[in-house]
């Protein structure tokens, strides 16, 4: 088993598409020649539940079909568990979902064959991981991507209602949450330096990529053991649609009312209980974190 990939899929990704491709993803996985087995999750989280129970079963890699929200799901699976070493696990991914957020960093294809033909090579980057610690560290979660509160996680509780647009769901849920949204005053506790400020976000970054292909944290390395802070404080809806272009070609970063930093562990508190924060694109819960990196964590299959 410790030769064979468990492939996990998640058929709800990406409206449906690991299910209509199914068989386009079988036939790639074979003709690669890749010893796999495989399962299907069926409700919300289970993913999470596959993996610990693959990695009780000896499996000790994975193939993740699906989006950002199932990577992330594995991601816990496999940081949760204590009977396996980390050092022994492999992650890889055929990516099916929205926004496919993370497999950009690294240049994952979404063609099925190119996407098996990596998983093949097995070569891997031991990337780091962050850890979030929730409602004075009653509930807590692991992320890969990016996690942040404030605006984004409006924008990702209003996107539910546009995912059949793909990535295009996270523009739409932008431009309609900025008519509605009131920025959250923050006190934010780093490096031995505190920041109280009105924000319309702050993100906690350690890959490049969120909301279906933006990029909103400054000089991005995966493996550094630092997480890239993003701190947007008065952009205002004219702002954002005469700079739109810069949330994606990353230049954002650089506008006058962005602030950036870099740093293992950052406390976030805020004078709103119901401002959301998310995490890899899921809602994880709502008023400040703590959050915390873990270098080098996790190995994922890249090319």
């Amino acid at each position: 088993m410790e030769n064979m990939w468990y492939v996990i899929v998640n058929p709800t990704s990406g409206n449906g598409t690991p299910k209509k491709k199914w068989k386009r993803i079988i036939s790639g996985l074979d003709a690669h020649h890749v010893l796999y087995t495989f399962t299907f999750s069926e409700y919300i989280n289970h993913e999470k539940e596959l993996i610990q129970q693959a990695l009780q079963q000896g499996y000790r890699k994975f193939i993740c079909v699906g989006g950002d929200g199932t990577l992330h799901q594995v991601v816990n699976g496999i940081m949760t568990q204590k009977k396996v070493n980390l050092l022994d696990i492999k992650v890889a991914i055929i990516p099916m979902g929205t926004g496919n957020d993370w497999v950009k960093t690294y240049k994952i294809p979404k063609n099925i064959s190119k996407a098996v033909a990596i998983i093949k090579q097995e070569k891997t980057i031991s990337q780091d991981i962050g850890y979030l610690e929730l409602n004075n560290g009653k509930n807590s979660v692991y992320f890969n991507n990016l996690a942040g509160l404030g605006f984004d996680g409006f924008v990702i509780k209003n996107s539910i209602k546009y995912k059949k647009y793909g990535p295009l769901s996270y523009l739409l849920a932008t431009l309609k949450t900025f008519l509605h949204y009131k920025k959250s005053v923050l006190t934010i506790d780093f490096n031995n330096k505190i920041i109280y400020t009105k924000t319309l976000l702050t993100l906690v970054g350690i890959c490049k990529y969120s909301g279906g292909g933006m990029q909103l944290t400054k000089d991005v390395h995966t493996t550094d053991g630092l997480f890239d802070i993003s701190i947007a404080k008065n952009l205002n809806f004219i702002s954002i649609l005469t700079n739109i272009i810069k949330f994606y070609n990353g230049n954002i970063v650089n506008h006058k009312e962005v602030e950036n930093y870099k740093t293992k562990s950052i406390k976030i508190t805020t004078n709103n209980d119901t401002t959301y924060v998310q995490a890899d694109g899921e809602l994880v819960g709502t008023g400040g974190f703590k959050a915390t990196l873990i270098p080098k964590a996790i190995s994922f299959i890249v090319p």
